[in-house]
């Protein structure tokens, strides 16, 4: 893909303007709370338009990026939000690093902290449906970019060709969907393996106590009815992908809708060439993230930046 920068000739104050209106919806405040006068002239210019102000009441010194994850940084305004917009929309750090001018190890490790932020704020609510679709999906991530100085564990070299089912340990971690069918919402969970004792209290935590479950045959939900949720099963070993069981003529019994997901999710991993299985779930929840809400906001860039805020689900 052709670079394409264009920071250069991006509006430096409308990115502040921005992130003004984002990071500080009502009003800029010191540290301790007290608002900005706003006749208060700026205490230090050199870096306009971020500028610091000296709290009238109780001294401190603060600017825009105070109290969020960008407090102490170098990065214009304009390569915050350029980096903001690429972050949530997956576009890999070493493009941004290129069309940004800006290290790609410094990037890196700003984009890791947005996602991690990301995962942190995933709302714990029960998704509010009746039926619900659950499956895993297996993802080769291995340790990119960690060294391997043991002669006895040298790096794998190419994409893991492991068949049969994935675990953390053999560098296919799972990942647990669950979609709720009259929401859409859908919840990810990067596992450490598929046993029923990991999905379970998982699906529990995630779905309301009636509701039903529709799962293929692995054994990880054997046991879903003895929740007193409801249960069915689609068996796929004998080529049936979908069943009516009450007999409207609407086939219900199947998963369809989360084995289709999966291909959204693995074509927003493509594009980074391999994760880190340590860093696997931020990149899942930023894809969850943008899955349910389809379109930015700014209270959930404001998650992303302001470690105290949380953004309530809707």
């Amino acid at each position: 893909m052709m670079r394409f920068p264009i920071s250069d000739i991006l509006n430096e104050q409308e990115c502040y303007n921005f992130l003004m209106r984002v990071l500080h919806p009502e009003g800029l405040q010191c540290p301790k709370g007290h608002p900005l006068p706003p006749d208060q002239a700026p205490h230090d210019r050199h870096r306009a338009p971020i500028v610091d102000y000296r709290c009238r009441r109780c001294g401190a010194v603060f600017n825009i990026f105070t109290g969020t994850i960008w407090k102490g940084t170098r990065l214009s305004c304009t390569t915050i939000v350029l980096f903001l917009r690429g972050v949530v929309q997956g576009v890999p750090t070493l493009q941004l690093a290129d069309e940004l001018e800006v290290g790609y190890e410094t990037l890196l490790r700003w984009r890791h902290r947005l996602q991690q932020m990301g995962l942190e704020k995933i709302p714990d609510d029960l998704l509010p449906d009746e039926a619900v679709e659950s499956d895993e999906m297996f993802q080769n991530a291995g340790e990119k970019g960690t060294p391997h100085r043991d002669p006895s564990d040298p790096p794998r070299r190419r994409a893991n060709k492991r068949r049969g089912i994935g675990t953390m340990e053999n560098d296919r971690p799972p990942i647990l969907g669950i979609v709720g069918r009259e929401s859409g919402r859908v919840c990810l969970v990067v596992c450490d393996n598929t046993q029923q004792a990991t999905i379970q209290p998982l699906l529990e935590s995630k779905t309301r106590s009636d509701a039903t479950v529709y799962t293929d045959e692995s054994p990880a939900y054997a046991r879903i009815a003895q929740s007193g949720r409801g249960h069915a099963t689609v068996r796929h070993s004998r080529k049936e992908w979908a069943r009516d069981d009450d007999g409207d003529g609407v086939r219900e019994v199947h998963c369809n809708t989360i084995e289709g997901f999966w291909t959204g999710l693995r074509n927003f991993l493509r594009p980074f060439r391999g994760v880190h299985k340590k860093y696997l779930a931020i990149y899942v929840a930023m894809f969850a993230w943008a899955y349910n809400l389809k379109r930015v906001t700014a209270d959930f860039l404001r998650a992303l930046m302001v470690p105290h805020f949380t953004l309530k689900p809707t």
